[in-house]
């Protein structure tokens, strides 16, 4: 467990190294057009690190016992959360959405994106809820009802903001968890499949959202060729134009000429294209075998956990960041619709990283705990001191 650990944090290092190096030329000409500074974005991203490093530090030492023993802490959370996502509404819409609080209008630089947060807390609180059920969990109300009310209410919130990525990510989390639990699998297909229905409903409703998905299906045709499928196939058209433009070695260094605005978002939600333009083929195998050990990692830890909570816990968090990674990555290369989720670490984002650091830090404290357990309840062996023998008289 130990090894892990140490693996996972040289992971974690590599994985946030690699994201300043690469947003400090990703954001270099939008940081320019805006504030006349280059470094701007690296800068304040260089903030939100040390933050989120104060935080993942509090998540290593706070007892993931906590969460269990202390039922008015999860409940406070998770109440918190929910005012911070129907907070959301009161500010003005950015690029479409409800999705953050902008604190600009109380002369504090600073925005905060609440689904983020969500995210973590939805893994806690089902964590927790499918912990303490026990042998119930495989009866309807408290296996299969009751944790689909926790990670449903968030789910709702998201879709209002809209925000489908992460109401996609929070589903997902949820029934995995749920699965995991023992949760019975036909209380899964009926609730999964209801929600699913849900959503593709909501989706195809939407006429941005579906014309991402059309022009994933179809290019520039996909719909009419209306002007939202356009805006959706250009960024994904520029997505793999900049990755094709770098190959196996790269352009080079600061040589992208996709993030001069060519496609949008460079710094944010597609900064793998951008990393994959100037340094080729390897930063794509590097990023893709860096979080594949984070996975191997947190489920490492999950498997060897010294209780039910530590392991819902620890495979809850690994697949928080892990799927962010899977679905950015496939968004950006084509293999998926268009969604507005960060690279997990690397792209630019204060919440987002901090949300990230803190379920790695989660992670580690389970593996700390685990392996504290495991001394604590290893036998200790007393040596006893023994006299040689006495000879006998002479």
């Amino acid at each position: 467990m130990r090894r892990t650990l140490a693996i996972l944090g040289l992971v974690t290092a590599a994985l946030v190294s690699i994201g300043i190096v690469v947003l400090a030329s990703a954001g270099g000409a939008r940081g320019m057009a805006l504030q006349g500074d280059p470094n701007f974005f690296v800068k304040r991203q260089a903030v939100w690190l040390v933050v989120a490093l104060l935080v993942m530090t509090v998540a290593i030492v706070f007892d993931y016992h906590n969460w269990r023993d202390r039922k008015w802490l999860t409940i406070a959370l998770f109440v918190a959360v929910l005012v911070m996502l129907g907070v959301v509404f009161a500010f003005p819409k950015i690029n479409g959405s409800y999705r953050w609080l902008d604190f600009k209008r109380f002369g504090v630089p600073m925005r905060l994106q609440p689904s983020e947060l969500a995210k973590l807390a939805t893994v806690l609180c089902v964590s927790v809820w499918l912990e303490r059920a026990g042998f119930r969990v495989t009866r309807f109300l408290r296996g299969a009802v009751v944790p689909c009310a926790i990670f449903g209410a968030v789910a709702v919130l998201l879709v209002l903001e809209p925000d489908y990525g992460s109401t996609m990510v929070v589903l997902a989390v949820g029934f995995t968890l749920m699965f995991l639990a023992g949760t019975r699998f036909w209380h899964l297909v009926l609730l999964g499949f209801s929600g699913f229905g849900m959503v593709v409903t909501l989706v195809w409703l939407d006429p941005n959202r579906r014309a991402r998905l059309m022009a994933w299906l179809h290019g520039n045709e996909g719909g009419g060729g209306s002007e939202a499928t356009r805006n959706a196939y250009y960024q994904l058209q520029q997505a793999i134009v900049a990755i094709c433009n770098g190959g196996v070695t790269g352009v080079g260094y600061n040589q992208s000429m996709q993030k001069q605005y060519y496609l949008p978002e460079a710094h944010t939600d597609f900064i793998f294209a951008i990393g994959a333009e100037e340094l080729g083929l390897f930063f794509s195998l590097a990023v893709l075998l860096l979080f594949l050990a984070v996975f191997v990692c947190g489920v490492y830890v999950s498997m060897h956990a010294c209780d039910r909570l530590g392991g819902l816990l620890a495979f809850g968090m690994t697949f928080l960041v892990t799927v962010q990674a899977i679905v950015n990555i496939g968004v950006v290369t084509g293999c998926l619709p268009t969604k507005g989720l960060a690279l997990p670490l690397i792209s630019y984002g204060g919440t987002n990283l901090i949300s990230a650091l803190t379920a790695i830090g989660i992670i580690m404290n389970v593996a700390v705990v685990s392996m504290r357990e495991e001394r604590r309840r290893a036998p200790r062996i007393v040596p006893v001191k023994t006299e040689p023998p006495t000879p006998p008289p002479s």
